[in-house]
Order: C-alpha cells, then structure tokens, then sequence
C-alpha cells in the first residue's frame, strides 16, 4: 500500500493537469489531507458530465480483489473502484473516472468482455490508454499524420502557432497524469488522434470534455483493435509542457526520436473522426 500524505497542490500545476475541473483543484487544495476514497465523489460534486455516476470508491482490499477475478470483475459486482490509499496513482484514476465517465465505462466494459486469461491485442490497447493516454483533437488531419511520421521539431516548433490554434492535448491515462506530478526528462504518452469541426473548439473547457466523453465512448472500444492505434508522443514536447523549449530543445534524438529507414510502406494513420 502505498503511504498517504498531504496533496501538494503544486503537483497539479503542470499545464495538463487543466484537463481537471478548476472546482476540484480547489477542493483538493482545500482539503488539507489526501482523500479517502469515500471523499472521492465530493470532490467532484456539480461538475456537469455526460452521464450520471453509477460508481463509487471504496479501499482496496486485495484478496478480495483476487477473488473477484481483477478490478474490472470487482468494480462489475459491486460498483465500487477499488482504491489504494494514499496513492496518488489512484486518486488520479478516480478523477479520471469522476471527468471521463461515459469513456472510462465503455473501456471497462470492453475489458470485461475479453476472455477471460487471455489478453489479446484489444485489451492491450485499451490498457495502454487507460494508463498513458492523451487525447490529440484536432481540426487538422494533417497534424495527425506529422505526429505520426515523428516530425516533431517541424510540429512542435516550426508550426507550433498553427498547432496551437486547431489542436489540444488532453491527457486521460491517470498513469501518465502521475508522472507528470514530477516528469522525467524522457516521459513518453500514446497519442489517440481525433479530429472535430472547427466550431467545436468555441466549446467551453467543461462542454468541451462533456462533448469528447460522450462521443468517444461508443467509438473508442471499436477502434482500439491493436496497440497500434495508439501513436508515441513525447509529452513534454507539447507546448508550454516543459520549460526552455526552443529549436535545439526539439533536436534531442535521444527523446525525439526520429522516423526509422523503412523498406516497408508506413501503415495509414487512423484517427476517430467526430465532424459528422
């Protein structure tokens, strides 16, 4: 079990913690000690979502865990997240599933409907995105193919106005979300790629997450086939992610890597397409 201590509110400082409610910042803050996992619902009262709550959180109890076949059985059977104290992993996975309801049951559901013992390439996936999962929006495919081919000194800098101005990167794996209370310098995310109408963007930043959670949960399940799906990205290469970024910053291989000598043809880049 991991030991409990105070939430250090400059630990969510980090730009991509916005992806959290500026109310349940607050309350954390507020709080004074780590939550419970019985506090957990409190801290996200009123925040508006596309789906009503179904779920609680309650201690994790870890024979009981086992017993129940895993966490996706457990949380099945009773309709409580089992939760570690004092974890900062799984606080985050409780905020994550207080902000993304409809998409983190469709991924739950998706997980309990593999067989069970045998992992295929789906539930890897889904695994992969729950942990280290940013949600890439953008209103331009062509970003989503420059991220794909690893161009990133040219995405990251050399167009970076126009990436931000039609992109958004929204971290959703409550993995990553923990790494990036204190990132290391080579901290890396998988990247879904999903493309909207420019409107959408006029959208405030709480509609913004209520639109994304409630289209994405019917499509991301499906789509998630492969681990594949997913795209390497560098996270602190997003803009205003880490500090001193410049031209140079861009041009360490060692942490952007570039695209590898191929004989074969690259594979299509694949993205969810929400305009229609």
């Amino acid at each position: 079990m991991t030991r409990a201590a105070p939430v250090c509110p400059r630990s969510f400082d980090h730009p991509a913690f916005s992806v959290l409610e500026q109310s349940v910042r607050e309350r954390l803050h507020s709080l004074g000690h780590f939550p419970t996992p019985e506090e957990f619902l409190a801290l996200a009262r009123g925040i508006p979502n596309a789906t009503p709550t179904w779920f609680g959180f309650a201690a994790q109890v870890q024979s009981e865990l086992v017993a129940a076949g895993g966490f996706d059985c457990s949380l099945a059977r009773t309709s409580f997240v089992p939760t570690r104290v004092g974890s900062f992993h799984d606080l985050l996975g409780g905020l994550i599933w207080l902000h993304f309801p409809a998409l983190k049951t469709a991924i739950h559901r998706a997980q309990l409907a593999g067989r069970a013992g045998a992992r295929g390439p789906a539930e890897n996936a889904a695994t992969h995105f729950d942990e280290s999962g940013v949600l890439v929006v953008s209103t331009e495919p062509n970003m989503f193919e420059s991220l794909a081919a690893l161009e990133w000194r040219r995405v990251f800098w050399e167009r970076r106005a126009e990436l931000q101005q039609t992109t958004r990167f929204l971290v959703f794996g409550h993995g990553l979300l923990d790494a990036l209370r204190d990132p290391h310098p080579h901290l890396m995310g998988k990247a879904l790629f999903v493309q909207v109408a420019a409107d959408r963007f006029g959208l405030g930043r709480s509609e913004f997450r209520v639109f994304l959670d409630g289209a994405l949960a019917g499509m991301v399940p499906g789509f998630l086939s492969e681990p594949s799906r997913l795209q390497p990205l560098p996270v602190l290469g997003v803009p205003e992610w880490s500090p001193n970024q410049s031209r140079s910053y861009y041009e360490d291989a060692h942490y952007f890597r570039p695209a590898r000598q191929r004989t074969r043809a690259p594979k299509a880049v694949r993205w969810i397409d929400l305009c229609c």
